[in-house]
């Protein structure tokens, strides 16, 4: 285990005693889930567990591109609109804030276990695995409970705060039984060191540090450290997954990354591509000769091109040059590959044909797209329909959020979220397709001409009918000077 890794699992380890010991709570969080996020992380981070240097065993992390291309596909050209009063316009800033990076975070999530989205009063805190804990779930494995870790390193310090929500059960005043939202902060204070070799911040204590008030870290000032709300529907926090089945741990609720059934896969794959890339290093040509030759060379000054090499077992009177030309077994190179990519696509909920190196030649129609690639819609449909109802839910905390840190009038959740829509590319969209569609509704009279400019030649309203009308006037002078030379 490396030490990052170490580290990491240590402050896991501490993570669990201090909740357990401070919020008197059970961890959902095994420790077999533990290292498969740590696996997960390095993985992702181009440092899979098969690395082999003395091997010439390499990656080129095809993990992290799986989870950039899929999160590519699943927010392309996301939109949400939110109309309706002061509180829609509120929530549409928060939901805009998130767009800004959705596409960086659904990658995030999608090669790990996962990711939180929890608001804070002013904008969305972004929270990944390792850093939350679930204390409590329901019978489909939606997470009602959760402590959240955050931490602020200033000067020779670090600042860590446990913040604990859940749901419990309350004695009102009249004797009557009260759901409540409860949201408990606790603030830790400990002496660290940058280690610039290890990039971490170190200390000699493992504890989180001695307790402190929020009010000591001018971030957590205005945060209460104990909180009780009613009318409280779901959780204030969102979070996202594959949603796929958790077969590492079917007890956990969290999450597996898109590629979790591909990891032998993708081992075969960076072995394929070490020994192809190993065979191109060594293909370099060399010609040897002699080597009274190359010491001539050196005695005279005489540059020598450095693909000769000097040689003097096997060199006589009737042989004094000779070549070496590796050979290269591209092609079949190229087919494995080709066959480890296939099971790959297969494996991640994709189309065979989704990472092949051989790419597709020819204009395909959208409909042809669409026949050729139906595992791929539907896995990309599933992670859309996962995210719309998180994001969902992020605004629901929100607007929460907002009756309490907000001056915008208040507005009921149903009403908002009537107002709500959310808006999603078509993954099989062609544009050459569209583009000649278009021109032949423009042909038949079915759009204005200047509509098909603004949409594909990237014109302004303004210029394409300012040249429309250029063009028809110019037409029509044509058209009375024809008209003037046949009257002639």
């Amino acid at each position: 285990m490396s030490l990052i890794t170490w580290i990491k699992a240590v402050w896991n380890r501490l993570f669990r005693k201090e909740i357990e010991e401070r919020f008197q709570a059970d961890i959902q969080l095994s420790s077999v889930m533990e290292s498969a996020i740590n696996k997960y992380y390095n993985i992702t981070a181009g440092k899979p567990p098969w690395l082999d240097p003395d091997d010439d065993i390499e990656s080129i992390n095809f993990a992290g591109y799986i989870n950039d291309v899929t999160a590519g596909l699943v927010t392309l050209d996301l939109g949400i609109d939110i109309s309706g009063g002061e509180r829609a316009e509120y929530l549409q800033k928060q939901a805009d804030y998130v767009l800004a990076v959705i596409t960086d975070k659904v990658s995030e999530a999608l090669g790990n276990c996962g990711i939180m989205f929890k608001p804070n009063g002013d904008n969305i805190d972004y929270i990944e695995p390792g850093s939350f804990a679930p204390t409590e779930t329901d019978s489909n494995g939606n997470i009602l409970g959760c402590v959240f870790q955050t931490q602020i390193h200033r000067g020779e310090y670090t600042y860590t705060r446990l913040e604990w929500h859940r749901f419990e059960e309350v004695t009102t005043e009249d004797g009557t039984s009260s759901r409540v939202y409860r949201i408990t902060n606790y603030a830790y204070k400990k002496k660290t060191k940058f280690n610039i070799s290890t990039w971490q911040y170190e200390s000699a204590s493992n504890s989180p540090g001695d307790q402190i008030p929020l009010t000591e870290v001018k971030e957590w000032a205005n945060i209460e450290p104990d909180i009780s709300l009613l009318n409280v529907e779901m959780p204030l926090f969102a979070y996202f997954k594959n949603p796929a089945p958790n077969r590492i741990d079917r007890t956990s609720p969290l999450g597996v990354p898109i590629w979790h059934n591909a990891l032998k896969e993708l081992k075969d794959l960076d072995i394929a591509w070490s020994r192809k890339s190993s065979e191109v290093e060594d293909s370099k040509h060399m010609t040897f000769v002699a080597q009274a030759a190359i010491q001539y060379a050196d005695q005279h000054g005489v540059k020598l091109p450095r693909f000769l090499r000097g040689l003097e077992m096997g060199v006589d009177a009737d042989s004094t040059v000779h070549e070496h030309v590796s050979t290269l077994l591209t092609e079949q190179r190229i087919k494995d590959i080709n066959s480890i990519l296939a099971m790959i696509s297969t494996k991640c909920g994709f189309s065979q044909g989704m990472f092949v190196l051989d790419e597709k030649t020819g204009m395909m129609t959208a409909t042809q797209v669409e026949a050729d690639d139906q595992e791929t819609i539907r896995t990309i449909k599933n992670i859309r329909d996962a995210l719309q109802d998180t994001i969902t839910q992020l605004l629901y905390g929100c607007n929460v959020m907002a009756d309490l840190y907000s001056d915008t009038p208040p507005e009921l959740w149903e009403t908002l979220k009537e107002g709500m829509s959310f808006s999603f590319g078509d993954i099989t969209y062609n544009y050459q397709e569209d583009m000649a569609n278009w021109w032949k509704y423009r042909l038949q009279g079915d759009v204005p001409p200047w509509m098909y400019y603004v949409k594909f030649e990237k014109m302004s309203e303004e210029e394409a009918k300012t040249m429309i009308e250029e063009s028809k006037a110019a037409q029509m002078e044509q058209e009375t000077l024809f008209s003037r030379f046949q009257e002639e």
